[in-house]
């Protein structure tokens, strides 16, 4: 496909109780593991972290949170032995039995109502951050001004994004065959139109000295990367 394209969302632009916005958070549970973003995830933890998990973790984007909050569940059957988590979004909606399920699990749950990169350059120093279908909505400024945060704080960092290709393309137009609704239909068209391929997100990142970088396809419609300070 050509050059990424940036569009508005629709789920960006709902009031988080109107029942369009409702039934596409339930789409977007529904298609994290028919994507496989739950198995990545799971094993993305247990590579990087396989004895216990990060002392604290920042979800940026996090939306509802259920994808991460699941995942750790998986990852990590005994606990989170008091790991912080900062679900970090502009419009936040996690449930609080979310929260309760977490905590009960000895993690440490903080919800953060505020822009991401702002939050990052004057937030508390991380041990690892995580973004699942984030990145696609920044143009390259914002990309640039956002890694620059995560590299200064020397963070383990990992996102999935939509890859921008003509197979993704297809497989949102697809949605409806699983019954998704509209929103999600929507937004996963100008999703794909505004994903990544190739090293375009490893070229953004403020140096290669002292990182080691990946940028991968992972399964037909996941483009993955991940920044670890080497040093």
């Amino acid at each position: 496909m050509k050059a990424r394209r940036l569009s508005p969302e629709l789920l960006d632009t709902l009031p988080p109780e109107d029942p369009a916005a409702r039934a596409s958070r339930r789409d977007l549970q529904r298609l994290h593991p028919i994507l496989g973003q739950m198995s990545l995830w799971t094993r993305w933890f247990l590579q990087n972290f396989p004895r216990r998990p990060p002392d604290s973790l920042a979800d940026l984007g996090a939306g509802d949170g259920s994808l991460l909050a699941t995942v750790l569940l998986r990852a990590y059957p005994k606990g989170g032995h008091g790991a912080r988590i900062f679900f970090v979004d502009r419009q936040p909606v996690i449930p609080d039995s979310t929260l309760a399920h977490l905590c009960r699990r000895n993690w440490l749950p903080t919800v953060v109502k505020a822009d991401v990169t702002d939050w990052l350059e004057e937030g508390p120093p991380l041990s690892s951050a995580l973004t699942n279908l984030f990145l696609h909505h920044l143009d390259e400024s914002g990309l640039k001004r956002l890694f620059s945060a995560l590299a200064a704080q020397g963070t383990v960092f990992a996102a999935a994004e939509p890859r921008r290709t003509r197979l993704a393309h297809w497989g949102a137009r697809a949605l409806g065959l699983l019954g998704c609704h509209p929103v999600t239909r929507h937004d996963a068209r100008v999703s794909v139109e505004a994903g990544f391929k190739e090293k375009e997100l490893a070229n953004l990142w403020p140096s290669r000295s002292g990182w080691f970088l990946e940028e991968h396809r992972v399964g037909p419609f996941t483009h993955f990367f991940s920044a670890a300070r080497t040093g």
